[in-house]
């Protein structure tokens, strides 16, 4: 299989980022701090725990990662087996790549989602799969928005949690480099759990930011997203997803649905909840095909909440599901309250519906809410 490269992000090209160890020589021990993350420029390296060798790294391999993400000192052995030569990543460059190269961030990904099919063969698997499980988790949570716009008349809030240690929900803002008056809210749902569900997450966020800033309809960035996908998809995932353009200063909402959940518009005038009508195939599913646009307008007071089916699916103990009813209920019960309440409304009805069961799906919510 050939390797996932890291080239392209500058680590290369610096040569001040490149050490030499002498074959027989330890790049770390146990115990020792996690300062570093490495690639492998030329030769051999061995990774061992317990007296046992856990796996071989050769040129173009990524390691070190876990504890610089984890901040915790090594658990294992690394020694060069041949003369070497490593790029050295420090803590704070890694943590700016991950933040400002969403590229780099799924190539990363994707190297550790090889490391863990190669890994189910070895006898160390369980420690070394749930270390992973939680880079990647970090990972996907480094993706999503660390903030809220801060817009004035609006109020925007949202929350996110998987079900697994790493899910296949998102959420983005993104304001329009040729209107700012424009903000693209965005939800979307992989049909799948785990590593693969995030991976394909990151690539459809990198691609839904690329098209945003040509200034197309939502319809055309929906449309063009997946024929991307289509084209070069070799997982059998799909994605639902809602891509919606807000004018903040008119309240117009332009949306465009690929086979996801219809967004909820609660009218302050009526205090009626509206399902706002939405219709289209899932990204990835099938070639050539259009997506239809849809406008509403949110009026002062108005709320518009967008939410992933593990919110409406989300299961009690006797495998009833939470439902539309449960969730209009809880919006109108928090219909006055700030954006932030009526999440957190949401969230708070969810949880005392399922009790003691599992969440079995990634729960995500986005609400905006028009104050002026």
């Amino acid at each position: 299989m050939k390797k996932i490269s890291l080239h392209g992000f500058g680590l290369f090209s610096d040569k001040s980022l490149r050490k030499k160890y002498q074959a027989g020589e330890v790049i770390f021990k146990p115990h020792d701090p996690s300062n570093h993350i490495y690639i492998v420029v030329e030769g051999k390296l061995r990774f061992s725990m317990y007296g046992n060798d856990v796996d071989f790294f050769t040129t173009g391999d990524l390691f070190g990662e876990m504890g610089v993400v984890e901040n915790r000192p090594r658990h294992g052995l690394v020694t060069a087996v041949t003369n070497c030569t490593l790029i050295l990543i420090s803590r704070p460059h890694f943590d700016t790549l991950i933040r400002e190269q969403p590229d780099f961030a799924t190539r990363v990904m994707a190297i550790i989602s090889t490391r863990l099919h190669r890994r189910t063969k070895i006898e160390l698997k369980k420690r070394s799969l749930e270390r992973e499980l939680a880079i990647g988790h970090k990972m996907q949570l480094a993706l999503l928005p660390q903030t809220t716009p801060q817009i004035p008349g609006w109020q925007f809030a949202t929350h996110y949690r998987s079900a697994w240690q790493v899910g296949g929900d998102f959420y983005d803002f993104i304001v329009r480099d040729d209107d700012p008056s424009k903000l693209c809210l965005v939800i979307a749902d992989v049909t799948g759990k785990g590593v693969p569900a995030a991976l394909l997450m990151a690539v459809a966020r990198t691609l839904l930011r690329a098209e945003t800033r040509k200034g197309q309809s939502a319809a055309d960035v929906v449309q063009r997203v997946n024929e991307v996908i289509t084209n070069d998809n070799r997982s059998p995932l799909f994605l639902s997803t809602l891509y919606a353009i807000l004018n903040v200063e008119s309240g117009l909402l332009q949306y465009a649905s690929a086979g996801h959940d219809p967004p909820f518009r609660l009218r302050h005038d009526t205090k009626e909840i509206e399902v706002l009508p939405s219709s289209g195939f899932l990204l990835g599913a099938f070639s050539g095909v259009s997506f239809s646009q849809q406008e509403a307008t949110l009026a002062v007071g108005d709320v518009l909440l967008l939410y992933t089916d593990g919110v409406t699916e989300a299961r009690d103990k006797h495998g009833r599901f939470f439902g539309d009813a449960r969730l209009r209920e809880a919006i109108l019960a928090s219909a006055d309250g700030s954006a932030e309440e009526i999440v957190s409304g949401v969230v708070t009805a969810v949880h005392n519906f399922i009790g003691s069961a599992t969440q079995s799906d990634d729960l995500t919510m986005v609400v905006a809410k028009r104050l002026s």
